[in-house]
């Protein structure tokens, strides 16, 4: 997967897609530069990760499940 910023008119926004080119998430507002946009897909993917490793469970061995 992969981000994408795009500019529509003066405004700027970020796209996730997939291998297919798929929108997987999109931003729910715009930014008024491609830097601001990339800087909001960036705390997104922060954002995701942190609540993966939340996902992750270990077992008393120490594994992962």
């Amino acid at each position: 997967m992969h981000f994408q910023i795009r500019r529509a008119d003066h405004l700027w926004s970020w796209v996730l897609l997939n291998e297919v080119h798929e929108t997987v998430a999109e931003s729910r507002r715009t930014f008024p530069s491609a830097a601001q946009a990339s800087a909001a897909a960036l705390a997104f993917a922060h954002l995701v990760a942190r609540a993966g490793k939340s996902l992750t469970v270990r077992s008393s061995s120490g594994t992962l499940l």
